[in-house]
């Protein structure tokens, strides 16, 4: 049966006051209107061995995929669709001078950086130059090196530059990081180095490099500006093997598609066009026991996800990237890239289980983070400012860049947290979309020592004497800068869950899945249901940090069909932004179950088995719930 039913377009744009989500704080507008002409022209190009639903063929169309040549490729992605590695600027330069270093023989360094981005980037090259061969040639590589945030600071580390060279190190080639690093590489030149650059970040002056590879540099032309550093790697490999067929193995570029997926994610790179085809790759090798890398096999296992479910785009994000930045954050950096380049799986075993502990760490340090925060923010949010900077002694510089995520997600303000050590301050910014806050620090660098990044993550040093001169320049800064007021909270489609079956929506999750791979760029698909009722008070989990949510719902009109709201929802990191709305509109319990309300939610497959009770294979996601608007 199609799930053609409870779609209702009027539904979309509700009658009244636009209020404000209740967990989001932000506005809901649906993201696209598909007519029906379209839908039918749509839905004759598309070639499954299913028939989509109008669900389905809507949220496609909706997304741009109207074409045939383009439906297939997104059904069917293929290496084969790749862009040619040479459109990137000075690729060419960056293959002639590793390909004569492979043929003479040099000793080689490889630079990475604290992120998942950097450690799988930097765990990619040392691959791929371990591997390389030219006529017999190999170069002799140096172990791979990513800086520890406590000692060596942001960027290229200096210290390692001049303990390369005294090793005759000749070629440093640098990932994730670089672009930004004069004085660095000018040192590496100064002692007879040469550097290449595979870098995603926006830089002002052109490094000394002889290569300086980065889709984001002034006047690029290449196709996909939304590679981050892993997948420069990626390209350069593919570049290599594209020059010299013979230099890599015929199947070397699979076998790192893993690394690369697992970096798109966790850097927030837009899952499209070429992204979309390396992340779906590296999913398929990473859902194939008999490939999947020994280190990531062992992650997996400390996460729990190694149960026989999938691995998602969602357990990259929330599962293994968050154990290997806590790695390169609070704890040993350097056992995330062992972890990712060990093939002894006692080795991989006790290295997940470092990572794993250190995350547990990383956790606590950020809810206390969180909660410090939150409560010094208030008196500037209560009073209108368009942005806070946010300082502690108190606070560890490698979790502060989590927590200005989290304050961003409650405020929907830009946020920059800074951690004061001393008379030295380093800071992290994030951003809500449409606010460059890279370009607001740009307007405020007579403050800082250093600083860099992008439109929405940027990380800063600074004395700790300038905070307060700092602040003032900023928030003048985003002043400004045009502001729209809070960045809507989009949805797909109107989904009446008050009008299908529990089988209708687990036919419905099945259906999703041939939409992913899922992240930015691609999210997941979220949908909206109008005029519910409570059936009693959420119930809190995890000691009142999540909540789940019961509605009540007229049964559907086959009467041996479960309904579709007898199945609760649940909703994380909920419980504080429900509790302070109670307590701002002096409601009270049976208020709650009195009034009506509407909901955005997504529907997926659940993970979750109890050890008692039977198996629900879906789970319903609640991203935000509002009061029915008064006519």
């Amino acid at each position: 049966m199609q799930l053609e039913m409870g779609f209702n377009a009027s539904d979309s744009q509700p009658d009244g006051p636009e209020e404000l989500g209740v967990l989001s704080g932000r506005p809901w507008h649906p993201h696209f209107a598909v007519d029906g002409e379209l839908l039918d022209i749509t839905r004759r190009k598309v070639c499954l061995d299913f028939s989509p639903s109008d669900y389905m063929i809507r949220i496609l169309a909706g997304r741009g995929f109207t074409k045939t040549n383009d439906i297939e490729n997104f059904f069917f992605p293929s290496l084969d669709q790749l862009h040619d590695p040479f459109l990137l600027q000075e690729m060419d330069l960056a293959v002639d001078r590793m390909m004569k270093a492979v043929q003479n023989g040099e000793r080689v360094s490889v630079h990475g950086d604290f992120d998942v981005d950097g450690i799988t980037g930097c765990a990619l090259l040392c691959e791929t130059l371990k591997t390389i061969s030219s006529n017999g040639n190999k170069v002799e590589l140096e172990p791979g090196f990513i800086p520890d945030r406590a000692t060596d600071g942001y960027g290229v580390s200096a210290r390692m530059v001049k303990h390369w060279a005294s090793l005759g190190v000749t070629l440093l080639v640098t990932v994730d990081t670089g672009a930004a690093a004069t004085e660095e590489i000018d040192l590496a030149a100064s002692l007879g180095m040469d550097v290449i650059v595979l870098d995603h970040h926006i830089f002002d002056d052109r490094p000394n490099a002889v290569a300086l590879v980065n889709p984001r540099r002034c006047n690029a032309t290449y196709p996909n500006d939304e590679l981050c550093g892993v997948a420069v790697a990626f390209k350069f490999a593919q570049a290599l093997q594209q020059n010299d067929p013979t230099c890599l193995p015929d199947d070397f570029l699979d076998s790192v598609l893993d690394l690369v997926a697992l970096g798109l994610v966790a850097d927030q790179m837009a899952i499209v066009d070429e992204n979309r085809i390396l992340v779906k790759k590296g999913l398929e090798r990473f859902n194939d026991r008999s490939k999947i890398r020994v280190g990531l096999a062992a992650l997996l296992s400390v996460a729990g996800l190694d149960r026989g479910f999938p691995v998602t785009t969602s357990d990259f994000a929330y599962q293994l990237a968050p154990r290997i930045n806590a790695c390169g954050r609070i704890g040993r950096v350097m056992s995330a890239l062992e972890l990712l380049l060990t093939d002894d799986p006692i080795v991989a075993r006790d290295l997940a289980a470092e990572a794993d502990r250190t995350n547990t760490r990383r956790k606590e340090q950020d809810i206390l983070l969180k909660g410090e925060a939150l409560d010094m923010a208030l008196p500037y949010v209560n009073r209108g400012d368009c942005g806070l900077v946010l300082e502690s002694r108190g606070w560890h510089k490698g979790i502060i860049g989590i927590g200005a995520a989290r304050l961003v997600e409650q405020y929907q303000l830009p946020v920059i947290l800074i951690s004061v050590e001393g008379n030295e301050a380093r800071g992290s910014a994030r951003s809500v979309p449409h606010i460059d806050v890279k370009s607001a620090m740009d307007q405020c660098s007579e403050h800082l020592v250093r600083h860099g990044g992008h439109a929405q993550a940027a990380g800063m040093t600074l004395r700790a004497r300038d905070i307060d001169a700092f602040r003032t320049a900023f928030l003048e800064a985003l002043d400004k800068m045009p502001h729209t007021g809070p960045v809507p909270e989009g949805y797909d489609l109107d989904l009446c869950m008050d009008e299908i079956s529990a089988r209708d929506v687990a036919k419905l999750v099945n259906e999703m899945e041939h939409l992913e791979p899922f992240g930015s760029g691609n999210r997941k698909p979220i949908f909206r249901c109008n005029n519910l009722q409570l059936q009693k008070q959420p119930t809190p989990l995890s000691g009142g940090a999540h909540l789940r949510f019961a509605f009540r719902g007229p049964a559907v009109a086959n009467v041996d069909e479960t309904p579709a709201l007898s199945r609760e929802f649940v909703s994380f990191g909920s419980g504080d932004s429900w509790r302070r709305m109670m307590i701002d509109e002096g409601l009270n319990a049976q208020d709650i179950l009195n009034m009506r309300w509407d909901v955005l939610f997504q529907v997926g497959r659940s993970t979750f088995r109890p050890r008692h009770g039977q198996y629900d294979p879906v789970q319903q996601l609640l991203i935000d719930i509002k009061p029915v608007a008064s006519s």
